[in-house]
């Protein structure tokens, strides 16, 4: 199981010309591995950077999509991570819990922050997919 973080799936949906081509190939690789973790507060943050709504729920329909909702043991795990790494912001702290929480291998992400964490999950960056 692969994780991504919203900006991948931002970046796709809205064909933006610097990273559309890096974040497709970076779907395609995580859907060749299995299914894709995705946390519920994805959804949210794309619904707040996407136009196109119903586009969402079409994309996320796929079976491959394995959506996860926000529940106390995924708060407090992200809580605990928000402690160790004071600089992370809590929507980070929830995809990245979300991720760890389900065994999620890699966390794919263009944030350069996240990339410096020790975590027992592989932070790779979107630029491994140009």
């Amino acid at each position: 199981m692969i994780a991504l973080d919203t900006n991948v799936y931002i970046y796709f949906l809205e064909k933006n010309p610097r990273f559309f081509n890096s974040s497709e190939r970076a779907i395609k690789y995580a859907l060749e591995e299995g299914s894709i973790c995705v946390p519920t507060i994805t959804l949210m943050e794309i619904a707040s950077g996407v136009s196109k709504h119903m586009e969402i729920i079409d994309f996320f329909a796929s079976p491959q999509f394995d959506v996860h909702d926000f529940t106390i043991p995924l708060a407090i795990l992200a809580g605990g991570l928000r402690y160790k790494h004071q600089s992370l912001k809590a929507a980070d702290a929830i995809h990245l819990a979300t991720a760890l929480d389900n065994k999620a291998r890699q966390f794919i992400t263009n944030d350069k922050r996240l990339e410096k964490l020790k975590l027992d999950i592989e932070i790779v960056s979107l630029e491994r997919f140009q």
